[in-house]
Parts: structure tokens; sequence; C-alpha cells
């Protein structure tokens, strides 16, 4: 038997069974979704079904109650722009997550704020399953997530173009050598920064591997520049940039390059790179404007 909600954005149905309800589908646009913990009628909401967010588009932030006790598999795949989930201490099942590539937070009972944002990390970035299976995490993920990044770090940079190449997944990723390696490189920055911006528990030795691959991969560098195309393309916001600073990744052999990189959707990284080196700069760059 089934039972519709109905909201504003759209409607959540519901199967029904013995005085219990499992969210089964969910219709509509919604942008944040929370699931109500019951219905008005007063039967509990205990599971969300295989599939029931599979593919909603709109769906920034879903927030589960802590009467949900299951979650079925594939349950948020391919929600391409989902941001946040809160979920309880629950059972979950096969590839929750596949597919949420914008994914910054998994909120889980107890849980800091680092743990929130790591987790996800783990996740988007196809972490192995002793790292994304959420009903496993355990004391020692942190020092486990280092491990596994810093392995990530040390392979190849062309490991997996091959295969990509050879399973036709071009699709998915460049069939150019080069461009894949600097891909490659990039998340391999994006890697790093995100663990120095969320330190808790992080080891001297790790923090040193990691802040010493930005710098070797800043703007200009021999190595490469993928830690400023990391900020520039994926992260172009202020706490990004302070770090790339903050690590000596700008100064006065690289900053007029990234602001000539900058289109005009770039503003805000734009005015942090100018204003990063004083009024020396500012002038420079405004006159550069001029015809």
């Amino acid at each position: 038997m089934e039972k519709e909600v109905v909201y504003p954005e759209g409607s959540l149905v519901f199967d029904e069974k013995g005085g219990e309800l499992a969210l089964s589908r969910v219709l509509g646009n919604f942008s944040v979704l929370t699931v109500p913990d019951k219905t008005e009628d007063g039967q509990a909401v205990t599971s969300v079904l295989k599939k029931a967010f599979l593919g909603k588009r709109t769906v920034r932030k879903i927030i589960l109650p802590d009467s949900v006790k299951s979650v079925g598999d594939f349950c948020f795949a391919h929600c391409v722009n989902l941001t946040e989930v809160v979920m309880p201490a629950c059972s979950c099942g096969e590839g929750i997550f596949t597919g949420c590539k914008a994914l910054q937070k998994i909120t889980l009972p107890g849980m800091s704020e680092d743990m929130t944002v790591l987790i996800a990390g783990a996740v988007r970035n196809g972490a192995p399953q002793h790292l994304t299976d959420i009903e496993k995490i355990s004391d020692d993920f942190l020092a486990k997530w280092d491990a596994w990044a810093i392995s990530v770090l040390d392979a190849p940079d062309d490991e997996g173009f091959l295969n990509q190449i050879l399973c036709g997944e071009e699709d998915y990723g460049s069939s150019d050598k080069g461009a894949y390696e600097s891909s490659r490189r990039v998340l391999k920055a994006s890697l790093s920064m995100l663990r120095l911006l969320y330190p808790e528990s992080l080891t001297d030795k790790a923090s040193k591997i990691f802040t010493d691959y930005i710098y070797e991969h800043r703007k200009g560098a021999d190595a490469g520049s993928e830690s400023w195309i990391a900020v520039r393309d994926v992260y172009p916001d202020k706490r990004h940039f302070d770090l790339l600073s903050k690590l000596g990744c700008v100064d006065d052999t690289n900053r007029d390059m990234m602001i000539r990189e900058l289109g005009d959707d770039k503003q805000e990284l734009k005015s942090l790179l100018v204003k990063s080196s004083g009024e020396e700069a500012s002038d420079r760059f405004f006159s550069s404007l001029e015809i």
C-alpha cells in the first residue's frame, strides 16, 4: 500500500507495511529535503528504499530523521548537485553515493566538522571501501584517510589511463594522456588542500607531504601548475586561495600570470590576487586594463 505526502516542491511516496513507512520515491524539485520522522497520522518513517532519490538533479541537501534504520542500494546515486547529507547511524546498502560528485559533507551522529568533510571527500574521490563504508567508520579513520591520500600522491600520474581508453570511457575523462595526467595532479593537489584545511589529527609528517606537493605544483613550477589550477577551476574561493598564499605559492614571479588567466566569472579570485601584493601590483593590474 502506498501513501503520498505532498509538499510545495513535490511529494514523498511511502510504502506502508506493518504500521511503518518506507520512503520509496521522491517526486518534484526539492532543493533541501527534510524527511519527516513520522506522518501526521503518527506512522513512523523507518527506512529509505533502493534508488529512492536516484538521479534527482535539483536536490542539494537531504536530512534523514533518527527514526530511519536502513538506507537501500543506490539510494542517493547520481544526485549530481547533492552537497550535504545528514543521516543517523543506520544500515546502508551498496553504492548509496555513486555519482555524487558534488558531495561536500556527510554528517553522522557525534561526528566532528573535519570528519564530515573528509568522509565526503573520500566518497567523492573514489576512495577504497574501508573509507567509504559509513557503517564502519572507525577511530583510526583519519590515519587511514591520510595513508590513502598519500598513496594517491605517490601513484604515477598516468595510473588508470590505459584502462580508461580500453574500456571506452573517454566520455568520463580525457583521451589525451597529457591532459589525463594533469587532471590526476589536480586531484592530488585538491586532496592535499582538503586535508590541510581540515587538519584534525594530522601528523607533522603527513602535513609536510601534502604541503610539499602543493608547493611543488604551484604556478610556474617545473612539476606543473596544478595546485593553482585546482584553486582556479575547482575551488575559486578565499579559503583555498589563502592556503595557497600561506604556503608561499603566490608571489611576484607568478601573480600577474595568474591574474591574466582569470575571466570575468572569477572576480573574487582576481581581487584576492591583486590585494595580495599591495598597491604596486594593484596599480599594475588596473593599468593593464587601460586602452
